[in-house]
């Protein structure tokens, strides 16, 4: 009896731990005057995403060349005054963000690779950069 019962905890455990992560990764967060939001691995974790972007001016997607989505991008926008608005790791293929109009530097970090792009978000719209690199890292350099 003592080992159904241990068992049984342990699955309550590890489904509320899987549940709670995959939540987590689907929260909208808030940085200084940046929205965000990332995600979208796995289909409900996408279709979540794709719900909630019509509230976002800009969308990141992080990609291998080979067409692999990444995710663990490390994710920092800067505005024009050089000032950081937002820092933080993708955890997913996408990256949503609802900024103030202006313009920005956007830096994402793939393994070892910084890849920067310059945008303008508007006030209306919404803004879509699309990050790529020529592999994946968990396949470089084994």
């Amino acid at each position: 009896m003592k080992i159904t019962s241990n068992f049984i905890a342990i699955v309550v455990t590890t489904v509320f731990v899987l549940l709670s992560t995959a939540w987590a990764q689907e929260q909208v967060m808030h940085s200084g005057k940046a929205t965000f939001i990332s995600g979208g691995v796995g289909e409900t974790s996408a279709e979540r995403l794709a719900a909630l972007a019509p509230e976002f001016n800009l969308k990141l997607l992080f990609a291998a060349k080979d067409g692999h989505y990444l995710s663990e991008v490390l994710v920092k926008i800067d505005d024009a005054r050089n000032t950081k608005v937002l820092e933080t790791v993708a955890e997913g293929p996408f990256l949503f963000a609802r900024l103030t109009p202006g313009n920005y530097q956007v830096t994402a970090i793939y393994g070892d690779i910084s890849v920067k792009r310059s945008t303008t978000v508007s006030a209306t719209g919404r803004r879509d950069l699309v990050f790529r690199w020529e592999e994946r890292a968990d396949l470089a350099r084994d």
